[in-house]
This record gives structure tokens, sequence and C-alpha cells, in this order.
């Protein structure tokens, strides 16, 4: 076989019923680049034996990780965000709505059916020779803009390495995305039910939800991981602002908390009228850095800033919804 081309490839993806079991893929998901690797602890014996090389290899415990990043297509996104840990409750529409909150879960599950996490087989197929992995979940996520397109990126843990014997023949749906002109920006006062005032003063947004997962080895007979576990959930957001006066200076000193929303619309100028939209509030957020300076001479003046959000009491830290004529059951 001759060498491949990164465009020749595919991804596939599957809802697991048993947490781990590979299944084939039945939704072909369009993405830009894709990391997955296996990661093994692989054990050399020290062995102090009048030579200083190590005398013998074996295998030791595993598991899957890596990046993907794909265009925050409602196509897909409801399934991979599936695979977050997240609470779920879906309004049947039609369109369905989707809303994913904050969960407390500390570890990896899966279901047959229901608004409840699962995981998700991945197939990779690389100059038509397929890899398979299971037991997959994101560690962590983030929606971005990028070139005025809505993006997702997240950072995928596996629990095995699966081989695909023969991969199915991938179909393709036409691409629904969120260009420069679907966004929109506002600000308000943190609270359960903020009131937003759109703004313009933003270059640049990037949300993650950083679930710290982590992969789990136990004592069985098999060196794949047992399941993946979730740590602290960090909420970070990262803008760079037009520095026009030092008001939001000075909400940074103050740590004066507020509430920021991102909304991408598809077919209508509001959530209640679009056909596809996702939409990101985070309820509660504060200023952690605020970078300004003088960087050069024809450079405009920017602040660059981290927002770190936090919970806020009788409700959610933040919340993802998503309108998409995809129904999950």
């Amino acid at each position: 076989m001759p060498a491949g081309l990164s465009g020749s490839g595919w991804l596939g993806f599957a809802f697991e019923t048993t947490k781990g079991t590979y299944e084939d893929p039945t939704i072909f998901i369009p993405i830009l680049s894709e990391s997955f690797q296996y990661q093994e602890d692989r054990y050399y014996s020290p062995q102090i034996r009048q030579e200083t090389i190590v005398s013998d290899v074996k295998q030791g415990y595993y598991h899957i990780e890596g990046d993907i990043e794909f265009e925050a297509d409602v196509n897909f996104l409801p399934y991979l965000l599936f695979c977050t840990r997240h609470n779920i409750a879906k309004v049947a529409g039609p369109p369905p709505v989707y809303t994913y909150t904050p969960s407390d879960a500390g570890s990896t599950s899966t279901a047959a059916s229901g608004m409840v996490q699962r995981t998700a087989s991945i197939t990779i197929v690389r100059n038509e020779i397929g890899f398979g992995y299971s037991g997959c979940t994101l560690g962590s996520l983030r929606l971005f803009i990028d070139e005025g397109i809505l993006k997702v990126a997240g950072n995928f843990i596996g629990e095995m390495d699966n081989v695909v014997a023969a991969p199915p023949t991938p179909t393709w749906a036409a691409p629904s995305l969120f260009g420069a002109d679907a966004h929109e920006i506002s600000v308000g006062a943190s609270g359960l039910a903020p009131t937003f005032a759109a703004v313009e003063d933003f270059n640049g947004f990037e949300f993650e939800a950083n679930f710290n997962g982590e992969a789990q080895n136990r004592i069985v007979r098999d060196r794949s991981a047992s399941y993946v576990s979730f740590g602290e959930t960090e909420l970070s957001l990262t803008t760079e602002l037009d520095f026009i006066d030092k008001t939001e200076y000075d909400a940074f000193v103050a740590t004066t908390q507020k509430a920021i929303k991102l909304e991408s619309l598809i077919g209508g100028a509001t959530f209640a009228l679009a056909t596809q939209a996702v939409e990101l509030i985070v309820y509660r957020g504060v200023y952690e850095t605020y970078d300004l300076g003088l960087s050069g001479l024809g450079d405009l003046i920017m602040a660059g800033v981290t927002m770190r959000g936090i919970g806020i009491a009788g409700g959610d830290g933040y919340a993802i919804r998503v309108k998409t004529p995809v129904d999950i059951t």
C-alpha cells in the first residue's frame, strides 16, 4: 500500500451499551484533526547483574488518549457532549434541545438509552487501516471561535485498543457550520437568571471545562484501563478585550463577578426561533488575569484576560444548550 494522506481518513462513533465493549460505528463525524495514541507504562527490568543495560521488558498497563478538533456542527455535537461529565436534559421539540450542566460523577458509566452519561467507541481509519478504541470519554472540552467559525476540541481518554477487521464504508451529510455572522456575546451581572446585554469588544472566545479525566488501571487479568475517573471541574474563559477605559480593569481588581453568554444561531434571530443553535452561559465568572501593556508601535492596546468560572448557590456554574435535528433516546 502506498503512503496515504490524512484527508483520506475518517472517524466513526458509536455509543456503548456496555462500558469498554467496542461497537462498530453508526455515526461518521467530520473532524479537523485527531491524535489518538496507545499509551503504555512498559516495564524495563533494571536488574543489577554485571551490566549497565536493562535486562528485560514486560508489557504494562495501558490506556488510549488523544485530542479531536472539529467544527461545531449540531448534527454531531450532541453525541460528543453525551460523553462528557454532565447532567443531561432534553426538551423533545421538534427540534430537540439538549441542556448539559455540571455533574459530580466520579467516573465513567454508560447505558443503552436515556439522558445519561455514555461512553463511546471511536473508530479511526488511517490510510485504509482501522483502529478501534473503546470506553472513550472526554477528559476536557473546549468551545472556541476560530476564523469566525465555532469549533470544538476535546481530550479523549479511552480504556481499550481493539482490532477492527473490516471498517465499514462511511456516509456523509452536508456540513452545517456556524459562521462569522452567527455569533453574539453578551455580558450581565452574575446570577441564576442574568439580564444580558450584547457587547462588541471581544476579540476571540475560548471556553474550557477541564474535568481532569484520568485513566485508572486496576489489578485484573487485563492490561487495559478499568475506567476513567474525574477530578475537579475547572472552568476558564479566555479572550482579548479592546482597552477603552478602566471599567474591566477595575472589575478585575475588585473580583467583580459577572455572567457571560455565547450564542450561535442558524435560521433565526433568537435561540427560540433558530432551527439550529448552540448557547453557552457561564453564570458566575471572575477575572483571573488581566494583562495590559504597550506591545509595539502600531499595535492596538488590548487586554488579554482569563476568567475563571465558579459555582453559584441554587444553580449551575454553566450550561450548554444545543438545538439540533438529532434525536437521541
